[in-house]
């Protein structure tokens, strides 16, 4: 079946796949199917490893964002949500972690605790011409709280199995250290600052057009979201956090861009 969009210049990616001028992405048949695949394929890792399944809202209150630091690091970025009848401001989730640290808020936890969580998220960020910027994205995300060696111990150890899983799908990827006010301001100072810590690297694969698009990030937050939620470990000292997010619909345009619809499917479905 043949849908026609609406929407006005699509960027038409394959012929299951769009994104319109306004950064929202619709697929079909196969390509619809690869989405779902992906996500079923990085959950049952992520549980095989021990994480707990939780499902969120695609609604988050601004207090909570507030909390984060969102306004600071991303001014402007966010989708606000217009309604006369909840009792708090809500808007658009920009990150499903976020509701991972209103979750455990006040709470002591165990040495470690990792949630897996996947969801719509939005940002409305308009400097960005990159081609692949999407304002409503889908991210299968796993943060895990506890120690500061826990927290490094998960990061690495995702970072190398993602690694593997591009490699076994043919995508080119490397590994680079980045920075992003994920948390904290985006001055020189911080970005430096997150370089020297190596906070956040990110799976990056080669787009047609030889530019670099980011399909993986893996981030440590150390003691920023924990203090500013008040969760700490078991001898009363606030807990480490880190994330790691896969973008599904980065990885199904990667994977498209370079196969046909059917066969990054199978490849997808016979990934270990």
């Amino acid at each position: 079946m043949m849908i026609a969009s609406s929407q006005p210049n699509p960027a038409m990616l394959h012929s299951e796949l769009q994104i319109s001028a306004d950064g929202l992405l619709s697929c079909r048949g196969v390509a619809a199917h690869l989405l779902v695949a992906l996500d079923t394929f990085f959950r049952r890792a992520a549980l095989r490893a021990g994480a707990e399944q939780h499902w969120f809202p695609t609604l988050i209150a601004s207090d909570t964002l507030g909390r984060t630091g969102y306004f600071d690091s991303f001014p402007g970025s966010a989708s606000q949500v217009e309604s006369t009848t909840p009792r708090r401001k809500y808007l658009l989730s920009p990150a499903v972690c976020y509701h991972c640290y209103e979750l455990l808020s006040g709470t002591e936890i165990d040495q470690r605790v990792v949630i897996t969580c996947s969801g719509k998220c939005f940002r409305s960020d308009s400097s960005s011409n990159d081609g692949c910027h999407l304002w409503e994205f889908t991210m299968r995300e796993i943060v895990f709280f506890g120690s500061p060696g826990f927290v490094r111990d998960q990061r690495e150890s995702w970072m190398q199995t993602a690694m593997r899983w591009a490699e076994g799908l043919g995508l080119g990827a490397r590994t680079e250290l980045a920075n992003d006010p994920f948390f904290g301001t985006a001055s020189r100072g911080k970005k430096l600052l997150q370089q020297v810590k190596e906070l956040k690297y990110e799976l990056r694969v080669p787009r047609q057009s030889g530019a670099m698009m980011a399909i993986a990030s893996f981030n440590l937050h150390e003691q920023f979201f924990t203090r500013a939620f008040d969760i700490a470990l078991g001898n009363g000292e606030p807990a480490c956090s880190g994330c790691v997010a896969f973008g599904l619909e980065r990885w199904a345009m990667s994977l498209l861009a370079r196969y046909p619809a059917g066969e990054a499917l199978k490849r997808v479905e016979s990934l270990q």
